[in-house]
């Protein structure tokens, strides 16, 4: 794996505005599509291609995995991946990261706070604010490094406030 993005789920309503039983169950909300949609297609500008896409097991993830392939097409595929939800330590997550994709060179990971942010702190050495739908994008390596970062707010003529 030579580049890893990270992606957190687009903005959700809570448990109780979207009238589920639990947090596992929050859906996207139609704004959340909106601004994953929109920073898929930024990973396309700034030169990405990932060619596998984990995400989640939890509701909002899977769909925010399902609106970032609409416009990624990932040749192999997306994909559940377990370690991504949320209870497991970020040196865990890397490790079965490798294990799944070690032969892919763009990745493509969806998940939640506060665990995408312990893995790009482990990552790059520094804390990143990563808000709903939010990308860290690393390149991996001997000495890992911070290639961009970007969150829907800050994208131009965006409606999206939080």
């Amino acid at each position: 794996m030579k580049i890893l993005f990270l992606m957190r789920h687009g903005q959700s309503p809570s448990a109780a505005e979207a009238g589920v039983a639990n947090d596992a169950l929050r859906p996207l909300s139609e704004r959340g599509r909106q601004d994953v949609r929109r920073m898929a297609q930024e990973i396309v500008k700034h030169g990405g291609r990932p060619h596998i896409l984990l995400h989640s097991p939890l509701t909002r993830a899977i769909q925010t995995g399902a609106a970032a392939a609409e416009t990624l097409k990932p040749v192999m595929g997306t994909f559940v991946f377990p370690p991504l939800d949320n209870t497991r330590s970020p040196r865990e997550v890397l490790a079965e990261l490798e294990a799944r994709a070690s032969s892919v060179d763009e990745v493509l990971v969806v998940g939640h706070q506060p665990q995408l942010g312990e893995i790009a702190a482990l990552l790059t050495g520094s804390t990143h604010d990563i808000r709903p739908g939010g990308v860290v994008a690393m390149e991996l390596g001997n000495s890992p490094r911070l290639l961009w970062t970007l969150n829907p707010e800050e994208l131009s003529g965006s409606s999206s406030r939080l």
